[in-house]
């Protein structure tokens, strides 16, 4: 963003604008450059002004969630970071809900965070969801990411999601618009770089709150006992290859403990990469580069980070 583009976006957003963001304080790694502005945005109609005039003045744009999966490379982002609020946090039934078997439409915000609707559907009695207890991050980045664990991925709950695009369109995308596969979420029309996700609506079914409620600290356990705890992380760094596990390969190649500056592969969970206090971008670049050269060169296979660098 130049001064001209400064000078432009201060004239005609009236809402508070952070500028010069160390990005760091906005990602569960407790890393990143900076970003040249962030604003947040309360409702829908926001966005849709707010996107139309970056793209107006060819302002470059990235919506971010609670930050569990981004880091922000050491050069730092040249545009404007969004985060999602107010409105666009909220969770609500959809009226005339008539789906086969008694099911439930509930609608949730993208910025709505995983946690915040786990417990939501819990204190209503709705199950479906359980599996995502302990999985940090917003609503919108689960649905784009098609989020899952224990065997089960968000995708196959979802009813339809609502979208802005960089026009400021808004408009909705039923399930049979949408392609889902692991880790990803494409619309069959319609490029989703280019696009947010304003929010998701999902098929539940009732059912007894404190069965579902025991089912979510079941996952938490499971999570607990398998996951680093009480460091920064990004959750699972790498997407598992095919018919294999990132952990394992990762560990099995021997670099369970291995060090770039104050970034760490976990002991605990070898497809964690951690910030053991002070770790930049640029360690944990160098790291992930250096167990992507460690696990193709013992098996051949090339891993895919899960974390979005920018």
């Amino acid at each position: 963003m130049d001064k001209r583009q400064r000078d432009n976006f201060s004239s005609w957003w009236q809402e508070r604008i952070l500028w010069d963001v160390d990005m760091a304080a906005y990602s569960t790694l407790r890393a990143g450059g900076r970003a040249a502005a962030l604003v947040d945005v309360h409702s829908r109609e926001e966005l849709r002004y707010l996107l139309g005039r970056l793209e107006a003045e060819q302002i470059s744009w990235r919506v971010i969630g609670l930050g569990s999966n981004i880091l922000v490379s050491e050069q730092g982002y040249p545009g404007v970071i969004i985060r999602l609020q107010g409105e666009l946090k909220e969770i609500t039934p959809q009226a005339g809900n008539d789906e086969p078997g008694g099911s439930v439409v509930i609608m949730a915000g993208a910025g709505c965070s995983t946690a915040a609707l786990v417990s939501w559907c819990t204190r209503h009695g709705l199950t479906g969801l359980e599996y995502l207890a302990g999985i940090p991050g917003s609503v919108g980045g689960a649905v784009r990411m098609n989020a899952g664990a224990w065997g089960h991925e968000i995708g196959e709950r979802l009813h339809e999601v609502e979208c802005i695009d960089y026009s400021g369109r808004l408009f909705r995308v039923p399930l049979s618009g949408l392609t889902l596969s692991y880790r990803r979420l494409a619309l069959k029309e319609g490029d989703p770089e280019r696009m947010v996700i304003v929010s998701a609506a999902f098929v539940l079914e009732a059912g007894d709150a404190g069965l579902i409620r025991r089912r979510c600290r079941d996952y938490l356990e499971r999570r607990r006992g398998k996951q680093p705890a009480g460091v920064a992380s990004a959750g699972s760094f790498f997407k598992n290859p095919a018919g294999d596990f990132a952990g394992r390969l990762i560990e099995a190649a021997g670099l369970k403990g291995v060090r770039c500056g104050q970034a760490m592969v976990s002991p605990v969970h070898a497809n964690f990469i951690v910030n053991t206090g002070g770790a930049t971008a640029a360690d944990i670049v160098a790291l992930m580069h250096l167990v992507r050269k460690g696990v193709f060169k013992r098996f051949g296979v090339r891993l895919e980070p899960e974390v979005q660098i920018f």
